[in-house]
């Protein structure tokens, strides 16, 4: 199976080697992994068999240490409150993908302290140098993810989040305050996986849209991974309030795309969506003219530079000239000198 290119160059060996894949449970495959086609290959297929990963499936690949993921799996055919009409997918050559990236949250102070503490404060324990990335992959293929080292082919699908909600949002009372607000997925509090900082600001995100932004994730999504969005969509939007005209579109693009990748496993965040795409016009906007104002500055500029190199050139003229016109002058009082001597010569001349 390909991993995306971009991914693979930034956290994988250049030459081929192995890596270590763990699932939700524990247990670990050692898979072949190809430098040259950024691909998984020999121990795939025991993995996909052990997991029964038929089409449709969501793959969500979380790099913990060099050469070593945590694979979370989503399953495709768990019904799941969104209609047909919010996913759009779309067929695209077998090498083509659709990447979910998300930056892994920087522990912060303030950890709530706990038995079962949360897989992003395992992996900054293990190694705080490591810059982490989830990876989620939505594939299909006609052998039911055969290994690539068996000549096997199919489609990779793209997936896309349509716009609009996908499904509705139950109008939540949280006049109670944090200290009864408690996040429950699949009938299990997660709020151990949570920093006391995320859990604050996930309880602000959604007092201010009156409903539980994780409402509507898929069945299938763990409590661990739940909890990874969440503290993800709470970094994003620390991350947007934080933003300034000078953030690059790198940023933008990144926060969008994860956002994006959120959306498409059920998480409500299309107010963000809709607020970073006003911010991205506004900066486009502000860009194109304040390019244009610096245009005209600099034309501006580039004539006064102009006139004052003309202005330099006279003056140098005017300079020589006066020159001249000193050294004329000299000229003009010696011979009035010798005049004078002359003339006076002559009145004292004897009669």
């Amino acid at each position: 199976m390909h991993l995306p290119m971009r991914f693979c160059k930034s956290y994988l060996p250049k030459s081929d080697t192995t890596v270590l894949v763990e699932n939700e449970i524990g247990a670990e495959y050692v898979i072949n992994y190809i430098a040259d086609r950024t691909a998984l290959s020999g121990g795939w297929k025991a993995f996909c068999a052990a997991h029964e990963l038929i089409e449709g499936d969501v793959l969500i690949f979380h790099l913990v240490k060099p050469l070593r993921f945590k694979v979370y799996v989503v399953r495709g055919n768990v019904s799941s409150p969104k209609s047909d009409d919010d996913l759009h997918i779309q067929h695209t050559e077998a090498s083509e993908k659709r990447i979910i990236s998300a930056r892994e949250p920087t522990k912060l102070p303030g950890t709530r302290d706990s038995n079962k503490s949360s897989l992003s404060r395992q992996d900054n324990n293990d190694n705080n140098e490591q810059e982490k990335r989830l990876v989620a992959i939505n594939s299909t293929t006609n052998a039911n993810f055969q290994d690539h080292s068996e000549n096997s082919s199919g489609n990779m699908e793209i997936v896309t989040c349509s716009s609009e909600p996908t499904a509705p949002v139950d109008i939540i009372d949280f006049s109670g305050g944090i200290k009864e607000f408690s996040v429950v997925v699949n009938g299990t509090e997660i709020d151990s996986e949570l920093s006391d900082h995320h859990r604050q600001k996930y309880y602000e995100l959604c007092c201010s849209q009156r409903t539980f932004l994780h409402g509507n994730l898929l069945d299938s999504i763990n409590c661990k991974l739940a909890a990874e969005i969440i503290i993800g969509t709470v970094d994003i939007a620390e991350s947007i309030r934080a933003s300034t005209l000078s953030s690059s579109r790198r940023e933008y693009a990144v926060w969008e795309k994860n956002l994006k990748g959120f959306q498409l496993l059920g998480m409500n965040v299309r107010f963000l969506c809709e607020r970073l795409e006003k911010l991205m016009k506004l900066a486009l906007e502000s860009e194109k003219a304040v390019e244009s104002e610096r245009r005209e500055v600099k034309l501006r500029q580039e004539r006064v530079s102009e006139e004052m190199e003309s202005l330099e050139v006279k003056l140098k003229e005017l300079r020589e000239a006066r020159k001249r016109i000193d050294e004329e002058v000299e000229t003009l009082k010696v011979t009035a000198e010798r005049h004078e001597v002359v003339f006076q010569e002559v009145v004292n001349a004897p009669w």
